[in-house]
Parts: structure tokens; sequence; C-alpha cells
């Protein structure tokens, strides 16, 4: 079963996300010069330039949601998931269908009544046959050009200061401790061991719970691992080769293990910073 709320590459930059609906933008003509679905075989005036408008049928549903997915993004602290992920094909293809109806209805067509019944028809018997196509290459090239970031080092008291309360599955599992208390926490089949700093002595509690949801409830952890989350503030170095590294912190002896994908994008932290960053 997929986890939902697993971290993924998320594209922010306005000019990848352009340049994906480009792309996925000029797939949906090829696929209709060549196959000719719904009786393009027949000639009509300046065909393929018609159908290449259906190229903005998909442009501008991607570019119109742009800046709600990105205020999504932001509002999750830079943190972007597969349900979000997952909502966001959704809703956005909906929207392409809809104007490819309107599009093939008004422009194609010729037509000038429509309802409600031809809008599923049209998206059961044309839209829904091309995206066994369509959406794994729009997902591919939203992994390409997507980055997970990791944000610099937190400054100044207001945030460290700010308490956060932990919730388990159990009513009776509960912690509330500051933000710059949090060390990390590692999951373990059905549990997390959540590690905090209280007064210099580490205490350890464990929660009947997922990674995903206990990096949810802590806006000061950030995932290194399938296994592990950390905060980043008490980042010391990161060690190793490209084939195993781990992560030093501060306040524990034991080093944590570092997935590539999240190397990657600890790199710019790193680099930007006074850590050290080691090969």
């Amino acid at each position: 079963m997929i986890a939902l709320n697993k971290t993924i590459a998320y594209t922010k930059s306005w000019k990848h996300t352009l340049w994906i609906a480009l792309i996925v933008g000029a797939v949906l003509p090829l696929l209709l010069i060549t196959l000719q679905p719904f009786d393009n075989s027949n000639s009509f005036s300046y065909k393929y330039i018609i159908l290449l408008g259906y190229t903005l049928c998909i442009i501008i549903p991607i570019l119109g949601i742009h800046p709600l997915e990105n205020y999504s993004y932001k509002h999750q602290v830079n943190r972007w998931f597969i349900i979000n992920e997952s909502i966001y094909i959704v809703v956005t293809g909906f929207i392409i269908f809809v104007f490819t109806f309107f599009y093939h209805f008004y422009v194609v067509s010729g037509l000038s009544s429509f309802s409600f019944t031809s809008i599923w028809n049209f998206i059961r018997s044309y839209g829904l046959p091309f995206t066994p196509i369509i959406i794994p290459l729009w997902l591919y090239l939203r992994s390409k050009y997507g980055v997970i970031e990791v944000p610099l080092k937190s400054t100044g008291n207001a945030v460290n200061n700010k308490s956060v309360t932990i919730h388990g599955e159990s009513k009776s599992e509960i912690l509330t401790i500051f933000e710059s208390d949090f060390i990390y926490a590692q999951s373990q089949q059905n549990y997390v061991d959540v590690y905090y700093d209280i007064e210099n002595v580490i205490h350890q509690k464990i929660f009947r719970s997922t990674l995903s949801n206990i990096m949810k409830q802590l806006p000061n952890a950030w995932q290194v691992h399938r296994s592990y989350l950390i905060n980043l503030d008490n980042l010391t170095t990161v060690e190793g080769n490209a084939r195993k590294r781990f992560i030093r912190i501060s306040k524990i002896e034991e080093t944590i293990p570092i997935s590539q994908k999240y190397y990657v994008a600890l790199k710019k932290r790193l680099s930007n910073s006074s850590q050290e960053l080691q090969d």
C-alpha cells in the first residue's frame, strides 16, 4: 500500500512548470493527428492548426493551478506529499478534460448547445483513453524537475520557543515539548520513537503511529531516511560516500543514515552554511 503522506519532490519553479505544460500539451495534438479519434480524418480548413489548439487546453489549467499548489506547498512548510500530488493530478486533470470538451465542442465541431451528459460522455469516450499516456508522462516530468527543499537553519528564538504537541493513536500517547527540544525520531514497524532534550537530558517516548503522522505534528522535523526524522537545527555533518552516508547531529553520539534523495536536498543547505559536507 502506498503511503500517501510520504514526502516527494515538488516542481516549484514556474520555468519548469511551463516546460512541463508545453511538453505534455504537445503530446495531445500529436496523438490526435496520429490516431485521428473523433472523425479527424475528415478534411476541414486549417485542420492541423485547429488540432494544435488542444495544447492550450492543457497549458492553461497547469499554469492556472500552479499558484494554488505553490500556496499549499508553502503552507506545508515547503513539503509535498503523495496525497498532494494525487489531488493535484485529479483536479487539474478534470479541469483539462473540461477545457478540452469546450474547445472540441465549440471550435472543432462548431456546435452551439450542450448538456452535462455530453461532457461526461466526452470525458469517458475521448478523455479517459488518453490518460494512460498523458498521466505517466506528466508525473515523470514533475518528478524529474521537482526537488525536495531543506530550509536553512532557523534563526531567532521565536520559532525555537514555540511549543508543539505530539499525539499517537492512543489518547494516552501525548507529548508537549518546544520545537527546539526535538532531536530525532525513528520508526520501527508500527511504532515511532521520539527523542527529545529537556535541560540537557535525553528522553524517549514511544508512539503507536507512522513516521509521516509524527512529521506532520513537528514543523521542525525533516525526513532524511524512510525510518528517520531529525531536527535540522541540530545537524552538524553529513559523512560517508556515494554508497553509504550518515548524519551526525548534536546531543547524541549515534549516527543516522541518510538516503540519496535526501542527501541531494541537503547539499544546498550545507553549502550555504558553516556546516560541513564530506564525500
